[in-house]
């Protein structure tokens, strides 16, 4: 059995702001299971029932940060599959804002012909209401069957009936264009002074999941309904 990777070790974006979204070196760039601060190569099938497919297009595909969002609850023992995945006719572009850890965050967008790397992962209700605490109120969590008939992931796996990602409203622009993630160089940090923003239109067919306005929470029943 593979020895597991200690994330506590790994460096946290809050200390390194500069290293978001990802500070993995190459080794640990595969699938993954993450569980209680550990990861394992995930080279196996994984039981799915009863969570819910969100792609991890920022630091959320981050073990380190993955425990430092779960590190002491009941939903840090549920475990984490991580794959990569391929989107068509989506990117990954920057926001039009600091977050709090002083990094400037990602979000998924529209990007008709592009075709982009990035993780999908399975969450169970616990987890991603802790990780929906993290996310801001400008953020939605947004998708459905559409987004998962874009998405190629690893041929094993079962295609999740729906995939769903954290949507921020608006995308940081230059020169009229949104700042897109380059996933074959080491990010860097745009400026956001002078700030220049467009909206981020969801796409008419998706569905935007219902979170509560004083902690995000997503209820039982909402998702039994998106499972």
């Amino acid at each position: 059995m593979p020895r597991p990777s200690h994330v506590a070790t790994w460096p946290s974006l809050t200390e390194l702001p500069s290293l978001y979204p990802d500070a993995r070196n190459r080794p640990n760039r595969g699938p993954y299971m993450y569980r209680a601060g550990k990861t394992w190569p995930l080279r196996s099938q994984f039981d799915t029932s009863n969570r819910i497919a969100v792609l991890a297009v920022g630091s959320n595909a981050y073990p380190r940060q993955l425990s430092d969002k779960l590190s002491g609850t009941p939903a840090d023992l549920q475990g984490i599959p991580t794959v990569p995945a391929i989107l068509s006719n989506f990117d990954v572009a920057y926001c039009p804002v600091r977050s709090r850890k002083g990094y400037v965050p990602f979000t998924l967008t529209s990007r008709p012909g592009a075709v982009c790397l990035t993780w999908l992962q399975w969450l169970t209700i616990e987890q991603l209401n802790l990780i929906s605490s993290t996310e801001g109120s400008r953020y939605a969590l947004v998708g459905g069957s559409s987004l998962s008939r874009s998405a190629i992931i690893p041929a094993q796996l079962r295609r999740p009936a729906a995939i769903y990602a954290w949507w921020f409203d608006s995308l940081l622009r230059r020169d009229g264009f949104p700042v897109w993630l380059d996933v074959y160089r080491p990010p860097v940090e745009p400026q956001l002074d002078p700030l220049e923003s467009t909206e981020n239109e969801l796409p008419s067919d998706w569905i935007e999941v219902p979170r509560t306005a004083e902690h995000h929470a997503i209820s039982q029943e909402i998702m039994s309904e998106i499972c």
